[in-house]
C-alpha cells in the first residue's frame, strides 16, 4: 500500500494498494519523477487518479521504482495465495490449539436443555 500525507496537516493525499497491474512510468523529461495511475482511496471513496512523484535526485527516484516494484511482487505473490513459510511454526500451533477445541455441549447442558 502507498500511503502518503500532507507534512504540515497530516491530510492523506495518497492511499491505494500496489497492485500489480499499476505500470510505473517516467515522466517526460524528467530522470528524477516517476507517473502511475491508480484507484485511490485517499478522500474516502474509490477514484482513479494519475500521480506524478518527484525525487531530489535521480538515485532516489530509482529507489523508489525498486522498492515499487518490489511491493508489487510481493502483492502478486499475496494475491496468488502464495504467503510466506511458516518458519517459526506458529501455524501449526495455532492448529493443534483449534483441533483441542470441542463445539458440543455439556450432556448435564444438553439433558437441561431437552427438560425445558
Amino acid at each position: 500500500r502507498i500511503l502518503m500525507r500532507q507534512e504540515k496537516t497530516m491530510k492523506v493525499i495518497t492511499n491505494h494498494a500496489l497492485d500489480p497491474r499499476i505500470i510505473l512510468n517516467p515522466n517526460a523529461g524528467s530522470d528524477r519523477s516517476w507517473v502511475w495511475s491508480a484507484f485511490d482511496f485517499a478522500e474516502g471513496e474509490l477514484k482513479e487518479t494519475v500521480f506524478a512523484l518527484r525525487f531530489a535526485d535521480s538515485e532516489i527516484a530509482d529507489e523508489f521504482k525498486t522498492k515499487f516494484e518490489e511491493s508489487q511482487k510481493e502483492m502478486e505473490k499475496l494475491l496468488a495465495g502464495e504467503d510466506k513459510e511458516d518458519a517459526d511454526g506458529t501455524a501449526d500451533e495455532a492448529a493443534e490449539a483449534l483441533a483441542g477445541l470441542k463445539t458440543t455441549e455439556d450432556e448435564d447442558d444438553a439433558a437441561g436443555d431437552a427438560a425445558k
